[in-house]
């Protein structure tokens, strides 16, 4: 390359990157701020012995080739074989099954069994991708080259390096790559830097404004292995699982609105905001107490401490406390059937249990059914956040006294630990709260109900053991995990991550749970009576809720409104599929629209956002595995014929729960 060529070269880096430096200006300001005046220190752009635009890292060139070249070479491979994502469902035996949504897609998955070979060979050999990762930036040629081969409409960028970042800025135009997935409803999204659980959470945003049905396939594009990019990948394969957890179904949502509605004409009050209560006692410390495998090594110090420590239980420990004549101050339940009254009557049914229920306080969330919380000394009501019953408390509470704490799910140790927190407890220990296992034998407490003799849901227990996977370890360096459990423990972490003025120790042998200090229970001394604890605690409950503007006629007003405005919101987003499809494309255009429409709902006013969190879930969960299921269909004629046939039952199916909703959602729940 002559002196005038390399001077033109030079130019034309120089007026790519102004170009795409006018695009993040107006696409995506805060990357801008970042490469508006930027110098690199280590890594740049510049022209090699055989002329080509390489990338200059510690004195020698990244690129051992034609970068041009090695992208589409890359490409290839990638689209021959591609890493990807897979959405899963576990079906549930046909005789276990209640509830029409899971029959609904147990039968979509054996329509798609008996037409199919139920495989998918290839994602990438769709004529459009629906998403795609690209981990490593380089200099962005194997972005371009993707774009030659295909249709790709959201695609997420992830460069670790700013260096190598700005280096891309210079080589390939942006502009064009960005027009052509919002021509198609898709968005194009950049992350420089940072963390592994930077990209996941990039990741969950675009699903969430772009609709779950994308998780459907996930496509990465790997340009180059770095430290980061495999943590990457791995923390995809460890919790790529939470991207799809915890949606819920309208029917759950009618069982929720059935329980809130029970325990509110029940009298049992709600929680109220944090600074609304002074608790005397905050300078004490909390024991949360769970029915994990380490609860037994921690009996005897609960047992000889139990009057000058606060003891919180979580859902099945309770009876493993009450066995050896330990009383919690304060119980707490989440699950929203009333199938849970079976396992809470099994206490009375324990011979020699000297501690009756009626002894007990008990906090749980609004969706627990009312005949459980009848059955205790006190009962009260913590609003749940993500969930119908817990967005009309909130549509009612137009003093906005109530407190709505996030992360509060999926297990009964997450209502807990954000229970204690609202409360105003700033000294949290974790006791039996494992979320894991060293021996799949010993997977709860042996003195919980787990492992009666006589207990009837030994193999469901042991069903959801089968798939356990391995996690790091509070004191050991490994344990086994399962998927409920690790959904949990991510969501312990999200809540201390924004309380991170209470300081919370972990004595359990099970999982380590960032932002808490691993603690032997034996190693806990210089503990300080507690003087009048009973009396105390019934004070704080007492002053910390509330029942205040949740009279019937303000509910039964309120609820008029929300049936008006389900059927209104439901018969809009049904008109979008109640058309005939002819492809894949098609559908997920469509979902697309079906999406943003539901997320109006999410950014309505208070009573469209009850209206969302009824329904939002069913929508997200058959979105997803219609799409999925899809994706096994080779032949498109078949495939077409499939996803209509999806799409119909599918329509029929929430116009079936809706008449369900407004015939039943102030009666005892089905199950």
């Amino acid at each position: 390359m002559d002196a005038n060529q390399q001077e033109l070269t030079k130019m034309m880096l120089q007026a790519t990157l102004l170009a795409n430096l006018a695009l993040l200006k107006e696409q995506m300001p805060a990357i801008y701020d970042v490469f508006r005046d930027y110098t690199p220190s280590d890594t740049g752009v510049a022209i090699d012995e055989a002329s080509n635009i390489n990338l200059y890292n510690k004195d020698k060139f990244v690129y051992q080739e034609n970068p041009k070249d090695f992208a589409h070479k890359q490409v290839a491979e990638f689209l021959a074989e591609p890493l990807y994502f897979k959405f899963i469902i576990q079906h549930q035996d046909d005789d276990s099954i209640v509830f029409e949504h899971a029959a609904l897609l147990k039968s979509i998955y054996n329509v798609r069994k008996a037409e199919t070979d139920n495989k998918i060979n290839n994602p990438a050999e769709e004529k459009r991708l629906d998403f795609v990762c690209v981990l490593g930036g380089g200099l962005g040629y194997q972005i371009e080259e993707l774009f030659n081969k295909k249709d790709v409409l959201n695609v997420l960028l992830f460069e670790p390096s700013k260096d190598t970042f700005y280096a891309l800025l210079h080589c390939i135009e942006l502009k064009p790559l960005f027009d052509k997935c919002t021509a198609n409803g898709g968005q194009f999204s950049i992350r420089v830097g940072g963390s592994e659980d930077g990209v996941i959470n990039e990741i969950s945003k675009i699903l969430f404004e772009n609709g779950h049905f994308n998780i459907s396939q996930v496509l990465f594009l790997k340009h180059y292995d770095s430290p980061l990019i495999e943590k990457t990948v791995e923390r995809i394969r460890g919790i790529g699982h939470r991207w799809a957890a915890g949606w819920g179904f309208f029917e759950d949502e009618i069982i929720g609105i059935s329980h809130t509605l029970a325990n509110l004409n029940a009298k049992f009050p709600v929680l109220k905001k944090p600074e609304l209560v002074n608790n005397s006692l905050r300078q004490h410390p909390v024991y949360i107490v769970a029915n994990g495998p380490s609860l037994d090594s921690a009996i005897e110090f609960l047992k000889t401490n139990q009057n000058n420590i606060i003891i919180i239980s979580c859902g099945t420990a309770l009876r493993a406390l009450l066995s050896n004549n330990i009383k919690p101050d304060i119980h707490i339940e989440m699950e929203r059937t009333a199938g849970l009254l079976e396992w809470v009557e099994s206490i009375n049914r324990t011979s020699g249990l000297t501690i009756k229920l009626d002894e007990i306080n008990i906090i749980a969330l609004n969706t627990v059914y009312d005949n459980i919380l009848k059955r205790f000394k006190s009962a009260h009501l913590l609003s749940k956040v993500n969930d119908a019953g817990g967005r009309l408390i909130r549509a009612l509470d137009t003093k906005k006294q109530f407190t709505y704490p996030d992360y509060s799910n999926p297990t009964v140790s997450n209502t807990a630990l954000a229970t204690a927190i609202e409360l105003g407890f700033e000294d949290v220990y974790l006791v039996g709260i494992d979320l894991g296992f060293e021996s799949k034998e010993h997977h709860h407490s042996k003195h919980s109900i787990y492992f009666d003799n006589d207990f009837k849901h030994k193999k469901v227990v042991e069903k959801g053991i089968e798939g356990a996977f391995v996690v790091k370890g509070n004191f050991t360096e490994e344990v086994f995990t399962t998927s409920i459990f690790d959904s949990s423990k991510g969501n312990l972490e999200l809540l201390l991550q924004k309380n991170l003025n209470v300081k919370v120790f972990n004595t359990a042998n099970g999982a380590f749970i960032r932002y808490t200090e691993p603690k032997h229970i034996k190693d806990i001394n210089d503990i300080k009576a507690i003087a009048n604890k009973q009396d105390r605690i019934a004070s704080l409950l007492n002053k910390a809720t509330s029942l205040e503007q949740l009279s019937p006629y303000n509910i039964e007003s309120k609820m008029d409104v929300i049936k008006s405005k389900t059927k209104y919101a439901l018969e809009q987003l049904l008109a979008y599929t109640s058309v005939s499809f002819n492809s894949r494309e098609e559908l997920a255009d469509i979902f697309n629209i079906q999406n943003k429409s539901l997320l109006t709902l999410k950014n309505g006013n208070a009573d469209d956002i009850v209206v969302y969190w009824l329904i939002q879930g069913s929508f997200r969960y058959f979105q997803a595995y219609i799409m999925t299921s899809s994706y096994y269909y080779s032949d498109l004629e078949k495939r077409a014929g499939f996803i209509n046939a999806c799409v119909d039952a599918f329509n029929e199916h929430m116009k079936g729960i809706y008449l369900e909703f407004i015939e039943n959602y102030n009666k005892p729940s089905k199950i």
